[in-house]
């Protein structure tokens, strides 16, 4: 077992230790070899000196190439001239793998590569720093979600992704064999977290979901991770709340505790102290008007940049937007049945995420769903959850990877995801 990892060498000061991981990089002098070590915490400098080690070692160490994983046994000492302070003077190597060359790409990132290029090649592009790095954020990032959501009361759970019809209604579907039936790969946790909201008030999910748009885009995919939350007795202002002091919290915690890794990524942290603009769909076009976009029209990204161009690079709510833009579950304001109660919340051009009060009584769901053409008989389960009371509720839903990719600068989302699905792409 692995007991010692990189970040722990000042610990070892003067001590004889055992370090696993990769050959990152080889440099060569006339009497010095040095081996840079790499592991998940970080990078050691090896040194070689080869008037001071048998010729066995010097064997082993003249058969090294980037990226094969070994085992170290070395003493630790202070170095001036090692970037962590420390360098390993090695006693023993042992060849654990050898990496077959050439590499499909160069792990250092000196050598450019095509996106396409670095996504096939995913299993060795994920030690690159800038994708490292950039997921290390993401687990930090998930993290502190889950710490806000578990710090108020909210209970965890986990939908099916797996259903027999569509929850959504509009967007397309991916079809699966279910036993000789036809299923369906979820779009969304919607119905599911709405009637578990009427059990346990406040719940959130974050899971992986489908949707079977040939978009080509770079910010659509095909799987994508959304995080979900509902909450009884709550309104779309009340939820534009919590989402609010929630994205300040997880992000401001992620930027002290993965400041290291922001670093590494020449990223400087976001200024949140602002309050979140809450624009009405009606200001928005009124805005967009010059441009020829109307009431009733979708606001898509390109109108987005529009009104990011006076906001700037800030987060902000689109609220209040028309039914017939909002899907059939979102509830509409009662002085004014064209209007619903719902929201976008946007990062500069792009949307973040959507949410809004959602219908609680059957006999108003029953006349969205027949107003929209969807089979009633098709939510028939959900149609009995409200018919024994579902309290008024409202939730969102938010792009993890969309997220990501705007804390992490990145330009194409399928950077911000492990291994991306799209209308193109299936592996690995």
């Amino acid at each position: 077992m692995k007991k010692y990892y990189i970040k722990d060498i000042a610990s070892l000061e003067n001590t004889s230790a055992d370090f696993y991981g990769w050959v990152h990089e080889i440099r060569e002098t006339k009497p010095i070899i040095f081996i840079i070590l790499r592991d998940s915490t970080g990078k050691a400098q090896v040194t070689v000196k080869k008037s001071e080690h048998k010729q066995e070692l010097l064997e082993k160490v003249s058969k090294l190439h980037h990226e094969d994983v070994i085992r170290i046994r070395g003493k630790v000492i202070r170095s001036q001239i090692a970037k962590l302070g420390y360098e390993i003077i090695p006693e023993d190597i042992e060849i654990l793998a050898k990496a077959k060359h050439p590499l499909p790409i160069d792990v250092s990132g000196k050598i450019d590569a095509e996106l396409p290029k670095i996504l096939d090649a995913r299993y060795i592009s994920l030690r690159r720093e800038e994708y490292f790095y950039t997921f290390k954020i993401q687990s930090v990032l998930v993290k502190n979600i889950r710490d806000f959501l578990y710090s108020r009361g909210f209970v965890e759970i986990f939908t099916p992704k797996i259903i027999r019809f569509a929850t959504e209604g509009g967007a397309e579907l991916f079809k699966v064999d279910y036993f000789g039936k036809d299923a369906y790969l979820a779009q969304s946790p919607q119905i599911y977290k709405e009637m578990c909201a009427g059990v346990f008030e406040k719940v959130f999910e974050i899971a992986q979901y489908y949707r079977a748009e040939k978009s080509r885009t770079n910010y659509h995919l095909a799987e994508f991770i959304s995080f979900d939350v509902e909450c009884a007795f709550y309104s779309y202002e009340d939820i534009m709340d919590l989402l609010e002091e929630l994205l300040k919290y997880a992000i401001n915690r992620t930027y002290e505790e993965a400041k290291e890794y922001f670093d590494k990524l020449g990223l400087n942290a976001l200024d949140l102290n602002y309050k979140f603009e809450r624009m009405s769909y009606d200001e928005a076009i009124d805005h967009l008007k010059d441009k020829g976009y109307k009431w009733g029209d979708d606001i898509p990204q390109l109108a987005l940049s529009l009104l990011s161009e006076k906001i700037g690079q800030r987060f902000y709510f689109i609220k209040d937007w028309p039914s017939s833009l909002r899907p059939f579950y979102t509830k509409e304001h009662e002085n004014d049945p064209r209007i619903t109660r719902s929201f976008d919340l946007n990062f500069g051009f792009l949307e973040i995420a959507s949410g809004g009060e959602r219908v609680n009584k059957s006999e108003v769901l029953i006349e969205k769903l027949k107003r929209n053409n969807l089979n009633v008989e098709n939510f028939d389960i959900f149609i009995k959850a409200l018919d024994v009371a579902s309290p008024p509720h409202a939730g969102f839903g938010l792009g993890i990877s969309r997220l990501l990719m705007m804390l992490t600068a990145k330009k194409n989302i399928r950077e911000a995801v492990l291994f991306p699905r799209d209308v193109d792409r299936l592996v690995p």
